[in-house]
């Protein structure tokens, strides 16, 4: 029986990062949200051949390139599962892969948490949440976020979520077309060095957990900022101008980048909006990933 889920893609509404720790790594708080757009994740189970090997089918815009192997984060939730689970097994997946890669929207986290909930769904429906939690939480920081896919508070090193309700957000999501490393980022951003205090989203707005009105989620992160935003820049000099860009078009409520980019956000006051905006960019951006959204 074969299952499908959608592994949304996380954008990161403000992300604020510390200086590295001890250890060398950075606190964070973010405000995350997720599109009703991402890549699609299957799981079939063959009853029929017992002794076959797990496998994994990739596929989709963004496929090429993509490991097929034990190193792709599917694959490691799968083996998470086992382990949380007791048993050894042999699904076929498929990830159909319409996000870009390294792009800043948790792609690869997002296909590992909906490979769990599709694992759970299919062998063990008594799992515990924290159960789940826990293996989402060792293939990488974000991987509780985006197993639960819904907009919180992450703070820690992106591994506490305190989930929150916010309005529906129209928004347009935008990729120029080239990858940025994670590592990379923090690696200009350490080298910047220009290290502010974490602001946490109490400082930004004391009722987030209570906010219903988009012009009250837009005041609010205005304020705020994403500090990855510099050091990836000076990486790819084109995000500042998929930027600029945004921000001249008058749909456009609020524009920034998600995560350590280069995918780029603008808020709406509408789905017309968006849909108009997405059109627009299209034509200034041909080259690009483009898609009107709505982030909850």
């Amino acid at each position: 029986m074969a299952r499908t889920l959608i592994a949304r893609a996380k954008v990161n509404l403000f992300l604020h990062v510390a200086g590295p720790d001890a250890r060398g790594y950075h606190p964070l708080s973010s405000l995350v949200a997720f599109a009703d757009v991402g890549d699609e994740i299957t799981l079939d189970v063959a009853e029929d051949e017992p002794d076959c090997d797990a496998s994994l089918h990739i596929y989709g815009a963004f496929a090429h390139g993509l490991s097929t192997g034990e190193d792709n984060l599917m694959f490691k939730a799968l083996r998470r599962f086992e382990a949380a689970s007791g048993l050894k097994l042999a699904p076929r997946m498929t990830l159909k892969k319409n996000l870009p890669v390294a792009s800043g929207v948790g792609g690869g986290s997002a296909d590992a948490g909906a490979m769990l909930k599709l694992l759970r769904m299919a062998f063990t429906p008594e799992m515990a949440d924290t159960v789940l939690e826990e293996a989402a939480a060792s293939i990488g920081a974000d991987g509780v976020m985006c197993l639960w896919a819904e907009a919180g508070i992450a703070e820690g090193y992106g591994e506490r979520l305190t989930r929150l309700k916010l309005p529906a957000l129209p928004c347009v999501l935008i990729n120029p077309g080239v990858a940025c490393s994670t590592a990379a980022v923090y690696g200009g951003f350490d080298r910047i060095g220009a290290f502010a205090d974490l602001v946490h989203e109490a400082d930004i707005a004391p009722d987030w957990y209570d906010m219903r009105d988009l012009g009250q989620v837009i005041a609010a992160l205005k304020t705020a900022r994403n500090d990855l935003e510099a050091p990836a820049i000076a990486i790819a000099p084109v995000i500042a101008e998929v930027l600029a860009s945004l921000r001249s078009q008058p749909q456009t409520r609020l524009a920034r980048m998600s995560g350590s980019g280069a995918t780029c956000f603008a808020l709406c006051d509408a789905s017309d909006d968006a849909h108009a905006l997405e059109a627009k960019l299209k034509t200034l951006w041909p080259q690009a990933w483009i898609a009107a959204c709505t982030l909850s």
